[in-house]
């Protein structure tokens, strides 16, 4: 066996243990500004969710940076959500794996300006609530997780 083969062989269960530390579960989607019953701003779904699931929101640095954004100085801080990468599948809903009651979807990818919502977390309560837009193409490859580098919405 080559090390090419031993990591295909071994992906699997390291996609397993990200996902297990996956603690937040988001929804992604377009959405636009909106107003709630209250008359507070929000932001609105157009159509459908991209994706439903886990996810990690992490940010990686302590380090807050400047920036000048319509004439005020606000502070920016990098900020990384993480999503589970599916086994490849050719059908949605194809039990790749057949007895490991995990039924795959065909692969996620989140373009950049997709909103995302932090619907619940185990690990920070603080994060609920929060909304992100994806900056950019996400690190991809022979990955545990793809990840999106986003902005905070608010």
């Amino acid at each position: 066996m080559n090390l090419g083969q031993e990591l295909a062989a071994a992906l699997p269960m390291f996609r397993a243990q990200a996902e297990s530390r996956m603690t937040e579960s988001i929804r992604a989607g377009v959405y636009t500004d909106g107003v709630d019953g209250s008359g507070n701003p929000t932001y609105v779904l157009v159509g459908d969710y991209v994706y439903e699931g886990p996810a990690r929101v992490k940010y990686p640095g302590n380090a807050v940076r400047s920036a000048v954004a319509a004439s005020q100085v606000v502070a920016q801080q990098d900020v990384v959500v993480s999503i589970p990468v599916q086994y490849p599948s050719l059908f949605p809903g194809e039990d790749v794996l057949p007895g490991d009651e995990v039924i795959p979807s065909v692969a996620v990818l989140l373009h950049e300006g997709t909103t995302i919502e932090v619907v619940s977390s185990t690990s920070d309560p603080l994060l609920v609530g929060r909304f992100y837009q994806v900056s950019g193409a996400p690190d991809m490859g022979q990955v545990t997780a793809t990840r999106y580098r986003v902005t905070e919405l608010s």
